[in-house]
């Protein structure tokens, strides 16, 4: 069975999880922070918010992996290559954030979350906490 997805968001529901610190890493990428700025309005928090994902909410998240996004260029830096995300904007609560998708991620059960704030504090949330994403389309 098909998601049903409302023509200006997509809802998706998960529960917060723990990264390894990757996205700290990335998020401290001047090309990726300065795009995040431009394109977004997004100054990125050195982090990402995990949420893991199950059930119709994974069918939901592969619709929007083949929907149009915000592409964030790769880049290269430090001898290092940087891959190409798409981005899409969203809500948690009050918090203005965007949903990304690293063109090379393997995790297709974890929603990454960047926001210009510590969403884990601004929003109380701790390990297990359920979230609801508003993914505006």
């Amino acid at each position: 069975m098909v998601p049903k997805i409302n023509k200006n968001c997509i809802i998706l529901m998960g529960k917060v999880k723990a990264g390894l610190g990757k996205g700290r890493y990335f998020m401290s990428q001047k090309g990726y922070k300065t795009q995040f700025i431009r394109k977004l309005g997004i100054n990125p928090y050195h982090g990402t918010l995990n949420v893991a994902l199950s059930g119709r909410n994974l069918e939901k998240m592969a619709k929007i992996r083949d929907m149009d996004g915000i592409k964030i260029k790769g880049f290269r830096s430090g001898g290092k290559n940087f891959g190409e995300v798409i981005a899409y904007n969203a809500r948690i609560s009050s918090a203005e954030c965007a949903l990304v998708i690293p063109k090379r991620s393997i995790h297709k059960e974890i929603a990454e979350i960047v926001s210009s704030s510590h969403l884990r504090s601004k929003l109380h949330l701790s390990e297990g906490s359920s979230v609801k994403i508003t993914i505006l389309v």
